[in-house]
C-alpha cells in the first residue's frame, strides 16, 4: 500500500474507520491496536501499511484548516437560525 490520504470518520468497537480523501466513498477499517499513534475523529492523515501495521502521519495543518471551516459553517448556521 502506498501513502494514501484519509480522514478519520469514527471509532467503533475498537476499530478506526477512515474515509479516503477526497471522495470519502472508500473506507479503510483498521484495528486500533494496529495503529502506531493516537488519532482523533476528524484528523486528516497519511497512511502506509508496513508488515500488517499502519504507519500514520497526522496532517496537522490540514486538520486544523478543516476544523476551522466546519466551525465557520456552524457559526453561520447558528446566526441564520436566530
Amino acid at each position: 500500500m502506498s501513502l494514501t490520504k484519509y480522514t478519520l470518520d469514527r471509532i467503533e468497537d475498537g476499530y478506526a474507520v477512515f474515509l479516503k480523501y477526497l471522495e470519502e466513498e472508500e473506507q479503510l477499517i483498521i484495528l486500533q491496536s494496529a495503529i502506531n499513534k493516537p488519532v482523533q475523529v476528524g484528523d486528516r492523515v497519511l497512511i502506509e501499511e508496513i508488515d500488517g501495521f499502519y504507519q500514520i502521519e497526522i496532517l496537522k495543518e490540514e486538520t486544523e484548516q478543516k476544523k476551522a471551516e466546519i466551525q465557520s459553517l456552524m457559526d453561520r448556521l447558528r446566526k441564520k437560525n436566530q
